[in-house]
């Protein structure tokens, strides 16, 4: 008992006796040929192994079943009992067994018990140093313990190699091995990149409202301030933005705007989709649609009217700008240009001509002229482009076309080198 008060320092008490008993029984088994369990006295700081057999009233197994008469007391036929069965010595080889099943257990649980340290740090930012690979998820060292990262938490415009210095954010504790689960591409690594970069963050002065991110492409980080005289968006910046560069260095290269946030929806909005200038935002919902799109109308989201010369840059490089702008406020946006009608449910119907311009022509379909004879028309006889004939394609060949070679000219041979000689 004294050496498993000394383990408890580090492992559970209660894990420590459940994986001696376990071992226990699996020596028991082993050297006996039989299938027994084992209990652990704590207070005599004994073994005792057992046997699970079932009450009945003829035996007929002596293995798994036990007379009435031997069975404890207050037992009936078809009960469950565990009888005491005198266990010596357990074989060598038992006992190797049981002792790498003891090892392991009590491995497993001082690697679990490590990684609890970092439970009430899910969501904050730490600094690991790649070990190794397996297969397509990275095992780093963070100390005490290794992470894993997984391939769905690492971003595919980021490649690392052994004895790289990373920033992780911790996901989640499971139990597994290792057990601490790491992401890089969660909205916490910015957030945290970004307060420890920033004194303001740390001290509480500046807040970070909301992270929205597209990794290793753009992200966008909404921040407010609690002291009127700090500006939140320039501190996150830095002097000469010295300060969200090196947040982008560290993430290799992902652009990040930092953005004024509001409580009125309309701003945060307005501020969300800069660099873009806004022309008007409205809020749509089951009443004042307006044309507005389903989800638009059923989410309560926001209309944006820009002009036709900013809606690129509102849109941004294949949707990136108004898409962060909508995972940043937590709403559907649609961005519609000034004097055109929003898009609505409908679907556009193919356009005609425009007044005055002349009417497309339809291409012409490649297998419309190799098309054979329809019902009733009789097959096409045009000249064979090889020969002059018509065509084999859509008759036999016309034999009056063309002379037979008995009836043609003989032509004129070349007199041999000799006759010219002459």
């Amino acid at each position: 008992m004294a050496a498993i008060e000394e383990l408890a320092v580090e492992v559970d008490r209660a894990e420590i006796i459940a994986g001696v008993e376990q071992a226990a029984g699996l020596a028991a088994s082993q050297s006996s040929g039989r299938s027994l369990s084992a209990r652990l006295d704590p207070d005599k700081g004994r073994l005792i192994c057992y046997a699970r057999k079932r009450v009945a009233t003829e035996v007929q197994d002596p293995e798994t079943q036990v007379a009435v008469s031997a069975a404890p007391d207050g037992t009936s036929p078809g009960d469950l009992v565990e009888i005491p069965v005198p266990f010596g010595t357990a074989a060598r080889s038992a006992a190797r067994a049981a002792r790498a099943v003891l090892e392991a257990r009590l491995g497993a649980a001082r690697m679990l018990g490590r990684a609890e340290r970092y439970r009430d740090r899910v969501g904050k930012l730490e600094t690991a140093i790649v070990a190794r690979r397996e297969g397509n998820d990275l095992i780093v060292n963070l100390g005490p313990v290794e992470g894993r990262l997984p391939a769905e938490e690492q971003s595919r415009h980021e490649v690392f190699n052994p004895e790289d210095t990373i920033r992780v954010a911790v996901h989640s504790i499971e139990p597994r091995d290792p057990p601490v689960i790491l992401s890089r591409i969660a909205p916490a690594v910015l957030a945290g990149l970004i307060e420890r970069e920033t004194p303001e963050v740390r001290r509480g002065v500046v807040r970070v409202r909301a992270v929205a991110r597209h990794p290793g492409l753009r992200a966008k980080v909404a921040v407010s301030s609690a002291a009127p005289d700090v500006d939140p968006v320039a501190a996150c910046l830095g002097p000469g933005g010295s300060r969200i560069r090196a947040v982008s260095r560290e993430l290799r290269g992902e652009r990040v705007d930092v953005v004024l946030w509001n409580e009125r929806v309309e701003k945060f909005a307005r501020n969300a989709l800069r660099p873009a200038e806004v022309l008007d935002i409205r809020r749509v919902d089951e009443e004042s649609g307006g044309g507005a799109s389903r989800r638009l109308r059923e989410n309560g989201g926001l209309l944006v009217t820009v002009s036709e010369a900013e809606l690129p840059r509102t849109l941004g490089k294949r949707g990136q700008n108004v898409r962060l702008a909508s995972e940043l406020l937590g709403i559907p946006i649609e961005v519609v240009a000034e004097g055109a009608a929003p898009r609505g449910d409908v679907r556009r119907e193919r356009r005609g001509p425009r007044d005055g311009a002349p009417a497309r022509r339809r291409p012409r379909d490649s297998r419309s002229s190799r098309r054979g004879p329809r019902d009733g028309e009789s097959a096409p006889r045009g000249p064979d482009k090889r020969r002059g004939g018509p065509s084999r394609r859509h008759g036999p060949r016309d034999q009056r076309s063309r002379p037979a070679r008995a009836d043609r000219p003989a032509r004129a041979r070349k007199p041999a080198p000799e006759a010219r000689a002459r």
